[in-house]
């Protein structure tokens, strides 16, 4: 019995040990598992809405891979918005947010100075996110919004992770509550997934987003999301973000052929921001090595390409 003791003992020791040494370790705010980790932790609650499943805490805020994300009043981040004043919001996941990227340098901030100080641009993207998800977060920041403003366009904008199935369950108090249980159930998960190379990767990537259950899936995001817009007589744009890992061999063309079906299918219009970047090194628009969330010169690229369609009319 005294040994069992004595070995729980030193388990829970080395534990403790383990853990004051991860946290040493990320205290630099560079490790990107780690700072997901904290986002979720200080920036994000379980939302009333299942079909939402987490959302940003109004009025929140954190210093996260070494930039500032501050959340608004309606779970946004960036500024509060300005009553009465017509807005385009952008709805989408952490791309969307601006991971790793200074406010000013988000996408939702350049493409404001292009469009000029007559229209607002709203951030709607929350982190670890999926296409229905994205919808369902959208449908509830509408209802709080109400009347404050006129919403001039509303511009989806799908990454390829965006497609995936949601995740089921809950992680857990010790994941929740320790870095070194993140990590490790981090790349146990990555390790089990059977998707670790580029091939099975991409395979993973195109039976979600253009087999039976994924394509239904985002069908029926976009027949609820086309049932409200409708309604309110609001412009959609959906704008498929690239995947990021590879601007030369490019193996995800099935992104922009889904979205754009079904953007096509109920009246929206639809643009592919590919293009931009056909041929580039993609570590050149990763925020940093490892982490390939676009950066502020990916965001330029990508307000220049929209600006111009949001100035004109509807198509």
């Amino acid at each position: 019995m005294r040994a069992l003791v004595l070995v729980l003992v030193g388990i829970g020791f080395g534990c403790l040990a383990g853990e004051g040494l991860v946290r040493l370790g990320t205290a630099n705010q560079k490790n990107y598992v780690i700072e997901m980790w904290r986002y979720a932790k200080l920036l994000k609650r379980p939302s009333d809405d299942p079909a939402v499943g987490h959302e940003h805490v109004p009025g929140a805020s954190a210093r996260l891979q070494n930039v500032e994300i501050s959340i608004n009043a309606l779970g946004l981040r960036g500024p509060e918005p300005v009553p009465g004043r017509p807005a385009v919001v952008l709805a989408g996941d952490s791309t969307t947010l601006g991971w790793g990227v200074e406010q000013d340098d988000t996408l939702a901030a350049q493409l404001a100075r292009r469009l000029g100080g007559d229209v607002q641009v709203l951030n709607a993207g929350v982190g670890n996110m999926t296409v229905p998800q994205i919808v369902a977060h959208w449908l509830e920041i509408r209802r709080r919004i109400g009347d404050a403003f006129p919403i001039r366009a509303l511009v989806l904008l799908p990454s390829s992770r965006a497609g995936l199935p949601q995740p089921a369950g809950d992680a857990g108090w010790l994941v929740r509550h320790s870095e070194l249980a993140a990590l490790v159930a981090t790349f146990w998960g990555q390790a089990t997934s059977g998707a670790a190379g580029r091939d099975e990767m991409i395979a993973a990537y195109r039976a979600a987003w253009t087999g039976p259950e994924g394509r239904a899936r985002i069908a029926g995001a976009f027949d609820g999301l086309a049932a409200e817009t409708r309604a309110d007589g609001i412009r959609v744009i959906v704008a498929q973000l690239p995947d990021t890992n590879d601007f030369r061999t490019y193996d995800f063309g099935f992104l922009a052929e889904t979205s754009a079906r079904e953007a096509k299918a109920r009246g929206w219009e639809f643009v592919d921001l590919y293009p931009p970047f056909a041929g580039e090194t993609a570590a050149d628009y990763w925020v940093m090595s490892g982490d390939i969330h676009l950066n502020a010169k990916a965001f330029g690229r990508i307000a220049d390409r929209l600006a111009p369609l949001l100035a004109a009319p509807a198509s």
